[in-house]
């Protein structure tokens, strides 16, 4: 929230001249959006078209890491500072809300409402704080899925996807042996807000089991033990003990992270897990290195476990900063980042979160996993209406995870300490 308002002096030469006017004075604010995803300069452009179209309004783009992001926004709007509007998590705005950190934005949609109406977003619920309160915008929509290089699989004779957690690591082995290239690689490093979270979360929900859950008593609680902890520990762990993953990824936390995408991209791992916009940049970056060749990639579900595939129904939010000096034009910004052409025309890796624009989208054939993906996809539920934020439970659970998998510590201890974490979190919280 830099220089949030300018006044500006303008002198009517002419007409002070002949004396018809005093000298006009114009507003102007200034605006800053801190954006998390890597289309920055495709957000720069649409930043741009929205200044022309409101010249009294300009706009600073930043950029930060998604792994970042959170703690650093919780940090400045404690001191009064921080971007006007800010790129969240679809999980955060409730935290963000009951922290005073975002405004309330019942004022502004009641004087300026979506085209379609609020009923027109998915995860309104994720939006609405416990007080009933709106504290964000859903923006976009995502789940993960798996990815793939073809032409690997095939060197290593393997002519169908794995459907099972055993059958990924099956075929990760027999890729690393037959070709001496990483099998499934993923980021495995402990800091805040990183990959371990989702792939952990994936894990215990294809099994049956869960991190929250909500009680018949309506009291929250773990419906994990250190054993299930440990279990999915080990599991994750044994692709780095069994060489068929670079210890180097305990270095990597973001699923965006440029070894992630270059190792797919020169064909050095074969399998990765994502949200689409990564793949893209996946796919982007590997049309631009072999012009005219044939992309050797496609995306599949993510694994079953003993009762299900699932993944989390992901995505991003807009907010407004409690502490801006400007929130009319800040809802104005979020306003128009939510118009269908910014999606068509900019965006184009996200998916975007209004039913209406949902129906319109025609998935590339490299996408086509994601697509059956989202049908698996299920909400955070008792976690997102329970007593601990999300965002505390996603950072203890990477910590843990992080430190099993570097051999800090062993994966029974690291899977006790994230059960007593966890659950002092959901007890101290009711």
């Amino acid at each position: 929230m830099r220089s949030s308002t300018r006044v500006l002096l303008a002198f009517g030469t002419g007409l002070m001249l002949a004396g018809a006017v005093a000298p006009a004075w114009a507003q102007e604010a200034t605006l800053t959006f801190r954006f998390n995803d890597p289309d920055q300069e495709q957000m720069r452009a649409a930043l741009d078209q929205f200044e022309k179209a409101n010249p009294d309004i300009k706009v600073e783009l930043e950029r930060m890491a998604w792994k970042d992001a959170r703690d650093q926004f919780l940090r400045e709007a404690a001191v009064s500072t921080g971007p006007d509007v800010v790129h969240i998590a679809f999980v955060w705005a409730k935290e963000f809300g009951e922290a005073g950190a975002v405004l309330p934005l019942a004022d502004s949609l009641e004087q300026s409402p979506p085209p379609n109406g609020l009923d027109d977003f998915i995860a309104m619920d994720l939006a609405t704080g416990n007080d009933g309160s709106i504290y964000a915008l859903p923006w976009t929509t995502d789940t993960w899925a798996m990815v793939y290089r073809t032409d690997l699989l095939e060197e290593a004779g393997i002519d169908k996807l794995p459907e099972t957690w055993e059958e990924l690591k099956d075929t990760s082995a027999k890729i690393h042996e037959a070709t001496g290239k990483s099998g499934f690689m993923f980021p495995a490093g402990s800091s805040a807000s990183g990959t371990l979270w989702f792939l952990a979360n994936y894990y215990w929900w294809s099994n049956g089991e869960a991190l929250v859950e909500r009680k018949e008593d309506g009291s929250f609680g773990m419906d994990l033990t250190a054993a299930d902890v440990t279990e999915a520990m080990d599991y994750f762990k044994s692709y780095l003990d069994d060489g068929e993953m670079p210890t180097s990824m305990l270095g990597v936390s973001d699923w965006a992270d440029p070894a992630i995408i270059r190792g797919l991209v020169e064909g050095q791992n074969a399998i990765g897990i994502m949200p689409p916009n990564t793949f893209q940049a996946v796919l982007d970056a590997y049309a631009a290195a072999h012009p005219g060749e044939k992309l050797p990639f496609v995306s599949g579900p993510v694994p079953k476990g003993s009762e299900t595939r699932a993944t989390h129904l992901g995505g991003r939010m807009l907010a407004i900063n409690a502490n801006t000096e400007n929130p009319e034009a800040a809802w104005k910004l979020v306003r128009f980042l939510a118009e269908e052409e910014i999606f068509t025309d900019y965006y184009t890796t996200q998916f975007p979160a209004q039913r209406s624009l949902l129906e319109e989208i025609e998935f590339a054939p490299e996408m086509e996993g994601y697509a059956e993906q989202l049908m698996h996809a299920r909400s955070w539920g008792a976690y997102a209406d329970g007593p601990a934020p999300i965002g505390a439970m996603w950072n203890a659970v990477g910590r843990g995870f992080g430190a099993a998998l570097s051999g800090q510590r062993t994966t029974a201890e690291a899977g006790e300490e994230v059960v007593e974490t966890v659950g002092k979190m959901l007890a101290d919280g009711q």
